[in-house]
């Protein structure tokens, strides 16, 4: 199973939270970011996991 790394951070201007998704986990560079939408890192972590796990298994149902 392809493993990844999901990194936040803090929007200055809105003091909303980012979520970068790195695939594979040892990528320099993010392969998505969302908009600074979360209430804190753990929100932004657990929905971005939830996404990427889904968007795999529809990837192996295919």
């Amino acid at each position: 199973m392809t493993k990844f790394r999901i990194e936040t951070g803090t929007d200055s201007n809105t003091g909303k939270v980012y979520a970068e998704l790195y695939c594979p986990d040892d990528a320099e560079q993010p392969l998505a970011k969302t908009d600074p939408i979360f209430a804190s890192s753990e929100a932004a972590e657990k929905k971005i996991k939830d996404m990427f796990e889904e968007w795999m298994s529809q990837l192996q149902e295919e």
